[in-house]
């Protein structure tokens, strides 16, 4: 991985600012990235990744939602409102470098003892009673001769990107955990109803084995098995209705609303059948870097660390600074006298020369706050090769799982075709075409089961190549 262009700037700087001072951190060098990831798949293109990802499942209801929480959700709210206090800390600090100056007024009453007061032909009170006003204005001005505030106001703007990378990063976060809520409640909804109709099967299947018992032609045995099952697979339907409730508060949630309430007044019977994309389109693995949030996220900090170590360097040299004031300083009545003006100008030096010692300090501790943002970028870059290329990887086999269930689907119902041609023709029986019609739906739920699980996948993808987040 190359150092970016920002990085590369951050090297000149250090190296103004290393000089006397002790050379500052080594940046971070990561091995540049592969050339393609470790999965091959027809399937798998090398492209722009979509930001909007979710609207590849073509409902309006997951739009709205996802649409929903993103103008309403309470962590991007927060994160909105550090994103502005960062900002402005960033302005502040730029700000700081300039011109600064202030004024001021105000009215002081005074006594002062005989023997401070000038000598008179006449005994003076001995504690007499003064009234001083005063008017002021001042300016100063700090030449950064050592780069120090240059560093410090390059600090606060790397924090400021942070924070920016931090509200996309929890914009991409919130989206996704919509999209996976949804996705949750479409698949509970699909398997709980086709569960129930494999219920229904069944029931008629022991319906006609009961009669077969009545008649002797079947004993308590042979029906033992399909009622155990029966039971079996009735306790699956709770857990399945729990799933979607609880999908259903999760999305409330999310777009900021009761999850009590809103989970009672979800629409209900809506048809939720997403589409399930069969292709996927990736970046290379160097886009990656420049997607994912915590990367830039790490690399901010990183920048804003170094600039920090500099900055530290820079409180071993005087500092310099040119000021300017004027003021009125006199008895109320008298502000307009020419001996109440007065005017100040002049340059000053300031070395903390005797606090050489904790300066040092500062440096130690900042070179190592340094070491360990290089060491966190670092991470984060191979962490974030790791998840996409296994999201990758995982989709492909979500994809093939999917296919193989699907194989098996039509199989099931190439059988069940079969049985209900045989009991037209009167060669099978009531019981066994239940079976078959109940087999049948078993594969059915497999089916949707495995391409839920390909969607998830796909949307797992699409979080760890970085996408989900407005771009400005």
């Amino acid at each position: 991985m190359t150092v970016s262009s920002r990085l590369l700037g951050l090297a000149l700087g250090a190296a103004l600012l290393a000089g006397c001072a002790g050379s500052p951190p080594p940046l971070p060098v990561a091995p540049p990235p592969p050339a393609a990831w470790s999965v091959d798949d027809p399937a798998i293109a090398v492209g722009e990744v979509r930001l909007d990802w979710w609207h590849a499942f073509g409902s309006a209801e997951l739009d709205t939602l996802v649409a929903r929480a993103l103008a309403a959700n309470h962590d991007l709210v927060a994160a909105d409102a550090n994103l502005r206090a960062a900002r402005a800390l960033a302005r502040e600090a730029r700000r700081a470098r300039g011109v600064s100056g202030g004024a001021g007024a105000g009215v002081q009453r005074l006594r002062e003892s005989s023997q401070a007061q000038p000598p008179v032909f006449i005994t003076p009170e001995p504690f007499p009673d003064q009234t001083i006003a005063n008017l002021g204005v001042d300016f100063a001005w700090e030449i950064d001769l050592a780069g120090g505030s240059a560093a410090n106001a390059r600090a606060a703007g790397a924090e400021a990107d942070a924070a920016l990378w931090e509200r996309r990063r929890t914009e991409a976060a919130v989206a996704a955990q919509v999209v996976r809520a949804w996705l949750d409640l479409v698949r509970a909804e699909q398997l709980a109803s086709l569960l129930r109709r494999r219920l229904d099967a069944m029931d008629r299947m022991l319906a006609i084995g009961a009669s077969r018992a009545a008649r002797g032609a079947a004993t308590a045995s042979d029906v033992a098995p399909l009622e155990r099952l029966r039971a079996e697979t009735a306790g699956e339907l709770p857990l399945l209705d729990l799933a979607a409730r609880n999908a259903l508060r999760r999305i409330a949630v999310l777009t900021g609303e009761d999850p009590v309430g809103s989970a009672r007044a979800f629409a209900a019977g809506v048809s939720r059948t997403p589409a399930t994309p069969q292709a996927l389109t990736v970046g290379d693995p160097r886009q990656l870097l420049r997607l994912r949030p915590d990367v830039q996220i790490a690399e901010a900090r990183l920048i804003a660390a170094f600039e920090r170590a500099g900055a530290s360097r820079a409180a071993l040299y005087p500092s310099l600074s040119l000021g300017a004031g004027t003021s009125l300083l006199a008895a109320p009545g008298a502000l307009d006298e020419a001996g109440a003006f007065r005017f100040s100008i002049g340059p000053s030096i300031n070395w903390g020369i005797f606090n050489l010692g904790q300066v040092r300090a500062r440096i130690r501790a900042s070179d190592a706050a340094s070491e360990a943002a290089a060491a966190q970028w670092q991470g984060s870059l191979l962490a974030a090769l790791e998840e996409a290329d296994g999201a990758i990887d995982a989709w492909r086999s979500a994809r093939s799982a999917a296919a193989s269930a699907e194989a098996a689907h039509s199989a099931a119902g190439r059988a069940a075709g079969t049985v209900r041609a045989r009991a037209r023709a009167g060669a099978a029986s009531a019981f066994e075409l239940a079976e078959a019609e109940a087999d049948l739906l078993a594969a059915v739920a497999s089916s949707l089961a495995a391409e839920a699980n390909q969607r998830e996948a796909w949307a797992n993808v699409h979080l760890a190549l970085g996408a989900g987040w407005t771009p400005d």
